[in-house]
């Protein structure tokens, strides 16, 4: 009896495994479909649908088991047979399936074994060699990063650790969140980019992500023999990182710090042993799009070939940690740009934020300015920039800053071109602040 009722039940949840093989195949076809609709919604709304799209893709299997039944011995005259049948699924079909089912059931039950084990060793793995092995976060970082947590409405506690064994700043946790930050991130980065590194972790803390991504891993455990749940499960995760990377540039109000942060945390994390999946860390993901995305926050496609050149003059610029702001436009361009009317009071001019502008052309990084840096003045300078229906600057104006570094940063901001902004399909001028950050090794 009792080898009777594990035979029909390994046919049962063989059958379940073959017909997940299409229905996986179909969900993620709609789930590729919306989200190339939603693709200049953002990444929350993306997030949202992926999300919903991982969930069906576990309770479709679940429906089909239940909707199956077991099948008694006869298998082709049972009722699950007629179903099947009705459905279009021959007798035939269904002889050569049922005997294949026993088998798909024991390789599925053996691949979720792994899968589980796999995980519930990165569980431990991050318990004893990454928590038990670091110490408290000195206590002006512990109050820096307590601060950023009220900042962002964090209304629980959120522990800062150091660790020699991490390659990156990563979350473990979801009941006791904990930012675990390697040694060398405080010798690598500047305060203010791990500041913004930090605002990236506890954005996963607010949003649940550490709840959301294990029990994502969970579903990967179960539905790993088919491709498009991998997909998917990766694409999730991109998009988790991008969320986060917008609220980080949103606390710090400069993208370009986050970007410096990353970079850095690349560099650290390189050649080290890689991080087990249960955890979040900030330097996961595609480096360059994350990077191209926090310059062009309206594309989030893959990124073309001049976003990426833009990503690498941005990251090899943040990575020397400097950011210069002097070099002479071609002469061309300058007569063009000094040519160029300003507006004029009758031409409306809209103001907008520069996260709605997309840059579609960034120039090369001029030298430090010599002056400047013989003083060793550092800081951020606000350029005030008006741009024509074309994507040209025709009026630029430091509005904050160090005075030496003024004339350097208004220089460059001329040489920005950036794609026209658009009102009732129409091109308009737009006005908006550009915040370039001047610092020295």
């Amino acid at each position: 009896m009792i080898a009777l009722f594990s035979h029909a039940l390994l046919v049962r949840l063989g059958l379940t495994v073959l017909h997940a093989l299409w229905e996986l195949a179909v969900l993620g076809f709609l789930v590729a479909l919306g989200l190339a609709l939603l693709r200049n919604r953002g990444p929350r709304a993306a997030y949202v649908w992926a999300c919903l799209g991982l969930a069906a893709m576990v309770a479709a299997p679940m429906a089909t088991f239940l909707a199956l039944g077991a099948p008694p011995a006869s298998a082709p005259e049972s009722p699950v047979a007629m179903v099947l049948v009705e459905g279009a699924v021959t007798e035939a079909t269904w002889n050569r399936l049922v005997p294949w089912a026993p088998l798909a059931a024991l390789a599925w039950l053996a691949g979720v074994a792994l899968m589980l084990a796999r995980l519930g060793a990165g569980l431990w793995w991050l318990e004893r060699a990454y928590l038990g092995r670091s110490e408290p976060a000195p206590e002006a970082w512990q109050a820096r990063l307590d601060a950023l947590a009220v900042r962002l409405g964090l209304r629980r506690a959120v522990g800062l650790r150091v660790s020699r064994s991490v390659a990156t700043p990563l979350l473990i946790g979801w009941i006791r969140p904990v930012v675990l930050v390697p040694t060398a991130a405080f010798l690598n980065l500047s305060p203010t980019a791990l500041e913004a590194v930090l605002a990236h972790e506890l954005a996963h803390v607010r949003r649940g992500d550490y709840l959301a991504n294990l029990l994502q891993t969970l579903a990967e455990a179960f539905l790993f023999f088919h491709p498009c749940a991998w997909w998917l499960s990766r694409r999730i995760r991109e998009l988790r990182e991008h969320c986060c990377d917008d609220a980080a540039a949103a606390l710090c109000g400069d993208p370009l710090i986050l970007a410096e942060g990353l970079t850095a945390l690349e560099r650290l994390r390189r050649n080290l042993s890689p991080i087990p999946e249960p955890a979040l860390a900030a330097a996961k993901g595609s480096l360059m799009i994350r990077i191209t995305r926090l310059f062009q926050p309206q594309s989030h496609t893959a990124p073309s070939v001049r976003g990426l050149a833009l990503a690498l003059v941005a990251a090899s610029l943040l990575g020397a940690g400097t950011l210069a702001l002097q070099q002479e436009a071609p002469k061309a361009e300058r007569s063009k740009a000094a040519a160029a009317p300003a507006p004029s009071r009758e031409t409306a001019v809209h103001e907008v934020d520069f996260s709605r502008i997309k840059v579609r052309h960034q120039p090369p990084p001029p030298p430090y300015p010599a002056e400047a840096r013989e003083q060793r003045i550092q800081g951020t300078v606000v350029v005030d920039l008006v741009v024509d229906e074309t994507g040209v600057p025709v009026e630029v104006k430091a509005l904050e800053g160090p005075e030496a570094l003024r004339p350097t940063a208004v220089a460059y901001a001329r040489d920005w071109r950036f794609e026209p902004l658009k009102v009732n399909g129409k091109p308009v001028q737009v006005r908006f602040k550009l915040t370039m950050p001047f610092r020295l090794r």
